[in-house]
């Protein structure tokens, strides 16, 4: 503590302590352990050196753990200038020490957001950085993943809150994981540009250069191609050109060339090879990859839209709740079909019962507290518990039903032309031995499960149907 002026908070060497709370200060060039995000309450970094800031940054916010990514971090002497990365993921900035008072109220507002949350164990790499992203706006009550112009990426734009997970030459990921996550409605988009990347490493660091169509060689000059009226000649303004004057002489009729528009016109442009001395007016475009310096013919880039997103109330929810898999990681279990698939199918059922005097059931199974379960287990044990419900389904049912997974919560069937009594027999039966599977399997854990069973109506779309049949499981 200085002794000339009194503090309301004591440092000791790395270490504020304020009302309670315990700040770790990364001062530039000082070492970082990825502990210290650990035990501490918040993260002050010194700024000055705009490396070491992003190192800090990228050990913290890049980390699976959320009691390390979800961690509230300040700048302390920033500017007004930082790095557009930096600017987004820290949550303020301080000139001094002694305003350190004024983050403890954005510090008691993360961690209040942070205890609405509940973690599991996701299912894919995908589905993991999709929960990454959603807790990490939700922490900080941010409604947008905005795309920023940046240098420093391997696309050209960053999204902060997901970019940071990624290196240079992994950052095209990022495109095909919010892809996903708009599909799922976990996000809102609105297209805001096109970029093209490298269809052999994904980067998008790319050299657009004309080049000649017969040898590939970028050393072609162009030149105006002149159209003389009066004799019809055409050819390059090179041959019209003397070296006596500035005058333009045709080399046909010898005749001088005086007014444009009148004597002749420049109808093109013509290029001339200097490796193979081949003249030629369509110039071949190519894109050199300056990381994996493949060089390839423009239509064959792969095009990729960039666009700023919302995040939607299934959004929020999902970072309540915990986000597990997307649609992608429970499409290949044997003995299911694809979602759109199940409702194509329904659809179909519905118009041959209009020709049929058959009952036929949608059904659906909903593990409420499946999300629970999955943070106790890793992923592979998931999937094997996934392939384990499936197959308990499909001895019960008959092979001309079918099976999808709606999300990892709620399974969806058909059940073709019997009674719905029976249909809810079946179900009823089925989620017993589930709910047994799970009990024998894991100890102290009990599953809240419940079903659903509706007849088809022919009345009502499937669509429509299938919201009905859910629309008590709260997913």
């Amino acid at each position: 503590m200085d002794s000339g002026q009194e503090h309301l908070f004591e440092v000791n060497e790395n270490v504020l302590e304020f009302e309670g709370y315990r700040f770790f200060i990364a001062y530039t060039g000082s070492s970082f352990r990825t502990e210290h995000a650990l035990i501490y309450d918040a993260i002050i970094i010194e700024s000055g050196d705009l490396n070491y800031s992003l190192h800090i940054l990228k050990k913290i916010r890049a980390h699976l753990n959320p009691e390390f990514y979800l961690k509230p971090i300040f700048m302390l002497k920033g500017n007004e200038n930082r790095d557009p990365l930096v600017n987004n993921l820290i949550d303020g900035v301080i000139y001094s020490l002694d305003q350190v008072k004024m983050v403890i109220p954005v510090i008691q507002q993360i961690y209040l957001k942070i205890a609405d949350l509940s973690f599991t164990k996701s299912l894919s790499f995908e589905a993991q950085m999709i929960d990454k992203v959603l807790n990490l706006l939700y922490t900080r009550d941010k409604k947008e993943l905005n795309p920023l112009p940046y240098f420093n990426s391997g696309i050209g734009y960053t999204f902060p809150e997901i970019s940071i997970n990624f290196n240079y030459r992994d950052e095209f990921q990022v495109l095909d994981i919010m892809e996903i996550a708009e599909k799922e409605g976990l996000f809102a988009g609105e297209y805001l540009d096109r970029i093209y990347l490298c269809n052999s490493c994904s980067g998008g660091y790319l050299s657009f250069r004309e080049v000649c169509p017969h040898c590939g060689s970028t050393n072609a000059d162009s030149e105006d191609l002149i159209h003389h009226f009066p004799c019809a000649y055409i050819g390059p303004i090179s041959d019209f050109k003397n070296e006596i004057d500035n005058q333009l002489n045709c080399p046909k009729c010898n005749k001088m060339l005086r007014h444009i528009g009148v004597d002749y016109d420049k109808p093109s442009i013509i290029y001339t090879c200097g490796k193979c001395s081949s003249k030629f007016q369509d110039i071949s475009v190519k894109a050199k990859c300056m990381v994996c310096t493949q060089d390839t013919d423009v239509q064959y880039l792969i095009p990729k839209h960039i666009k700023s997103y919302r995040i939607t109330k299934k959004g929020e929810t999902s970072a309540q709740t915990g986000y597990v898999s997307t649609s992608k990681d429970i499409e290949d279990f044997i003995g299911t079909v694809k979602l759109e698939t199940f409702k194509t199918m329904i659809k179909y059922e519905i118009e041959r019962l209009k020709q049929t005097d058959y009952s036929s059931n949608v059904a659906g199974i909903y593990l409420k507290n499946a999300g629970e379960l999955y943070s106790m287990i890793g992923a592979s044990s998931q999937r094997a518990l996934l392939r384990d419900l499936v197959e308990i389904i499909r001895r019960n049912i008959r092979s001309s039903d079918l099976i999808s997974f709606q999300n990892v919560n709620v399974v969806l069937l058909s059940l073709n032309e019997i009674p719905t009594k029976v249909a809810d027999n079946i179900l009823k039966e089925i989620c017993g031995i589930i709910s047994r599977l799970i009990s024998k399997n894991f100890k102290n854990f009990e599953v809240d499960i419940k079903y659903n069973v509706l007849p088809l109506n022919t009345k009502l779309s499937h669509e429509l149907q299938i919201q009905q049949l859910t629309k008590d499981f709260g997913d």
